[in-house]
């Protein structure tokens, strides 16, 4: 998200983050706001590196924001455990809605009868592709990122280096200003490097964006980047 703007994990790295977490008794929790329910191009995204967290939390996708909708999931072996001790009492005004999970329902229904997933993972390798083509030589971008259609964009002042821009030109921000004036809506993620310094975006359409809405995401983007780095 906007921390590290669909950074991907090496490989491995997610099988020894759990072998650690399981050797010192420690529950693996995962979060899923933003990758769950298909964003990744399946259910969620830690399917990739196939490890079973005991915890996950997830939402916004969960209601494909027709309904504020999020959810905790736990593993047997916890749930096992919460029942021992008399259970976990929890609550609050909104919540246990039978509309949001009538939403929910419907949602699930959706991403399985338009075999949204898959679409999900074609739509994503085109968007990076046609990323790539547009602007993967432009002299600021460092990086083109991501899976499905959670796709990151990380901006650097030197390419061999991988100097971060100066914070002081506020780049990220001259981006999503010249993109909105273009009509496209993209997710600042600013503070990628360090936590202070780096610029990065996401773009995230839709999981049924069609191939020309992804060729005219491109086309625009590529345009407010051009004015945005000749500021």
């Amino acid at each position: 998200g906007a921390s590290l703007g669909a950074a991907v994990p090496p490989p491995g790295y997610w099988q020894a983050i759990a072998e650690v977490c399981r050797r010192h008794g420690v529950l693996l929790i995962v979060d899923e706001v933003m990758t769950g329910f298909g964003r990744t191009g399946r259910w969620f995204a830690i399917e990739e590196w196939e490890v079973r967290p005991d915890i996950l939390v997830s939402g916004k996708g969960a209601g494909a924001g027709y309904w504020p909708l999020g959810l905790c999931v736990v593993a047997g072996n916890v749930f096992e455990t919460l029942m021992a001790g008399g259970g976990f009492v929890h609550g609050f005004t909104y919540s246990h809605s039978p509309i949001g999970a009538a939403v929910g329902l419907a949602v699930l229904d959706r991403i399985e009868q338009g075999n949204l997933l898959d679409a999900c993972r074609r739509s994503g390798s085109r968007l990076r592709a046609h990323l790539e083509s547009a602007i993967g030589d432009v002299g600021v971008v460092g990086e083109i990122r991501g899976r499905g259609l959670l796709v990151g964009v990380e901006f650097v002042a030197d390419r061999a280096t991988r100097e971060p821009i100066s914070r002081s030109r506020r780049f990220t921000e001259r981006l999503v200003g010249t993109s909105r004036q273009r009509g496209l809506l993209i997710y600042p993620a600013v503070g990628c490097a360090d936590g202070r310094s780096g610029d990065a975006v996401l773009l995230a359409p839709p999981l049924n964006v069609t191939e020309e809405d992804i060729d005219v995401i491109v086309d625009r983007f590529a345009e407010a980047l051009g004015e945005a780095g000749d500021r």
